[in-house]
């Protein structure tokens, strides 16, 4: 494979990204630190006669990563209180944009056909069964 940067965790044996960035033969490989942002530079030379500068962004994609399954997180604890609570039209709302149907059905369905229908339930663009919107 010509062209090709991999990206290895060799703790793990786990490919973390590959870069097909050249055109043809990868022939030269450098490192260096950028010391006014504190990161990793790569520097890549190749048969097709291009210099590629790359920056290591492994920790700020880590973080994000990270920051959304906090993210996450937060969102379904709030979707368990919002059921647990039986504010069912904030669960159904919240387990649609999570995109949790089985949850989504749960909160519907205790609305609709449960004993605890609130008199003012109102889901934009939904008509539920004996609730007025």
């Amino acid at each position: 494979m010509d062209g090709i940067v991999k990206v290895w965790n060799v703790k793990k044996q786990l490919c973390l990204n590959t870069f097909e960035m050249h055109e043809e033969k990868i022939w030269a490989m450098d490192f260096a630190e950028d010391f006014q942002t504190s990161s990793i530079m790569m520097l890549t030379g190749g048969s097709d006669s291009k210099v590629k500068l790359w920056q290591d962004s492994t920790v700020e994609e880590e973080t994000r990563i990270k920051d959304e399954k906090m993210n996450l997180l937060a969102e379904e604890q709030k979707l368990s209180k919002f059921m647990r609570d039986n504010d069912l039209v904030q669960a159904a709302l919240l387990a649609f944009k999570l995109n949790k149907l089985r949850d989504f059905f749960h909160a519907m369905n205790r609305l609709v056909c449960g004993k605890l229908v609130p008199p003012r339930a109102h889901i934009p663009g939904l008509m539920l069964p004996g609730v007025a919107n």
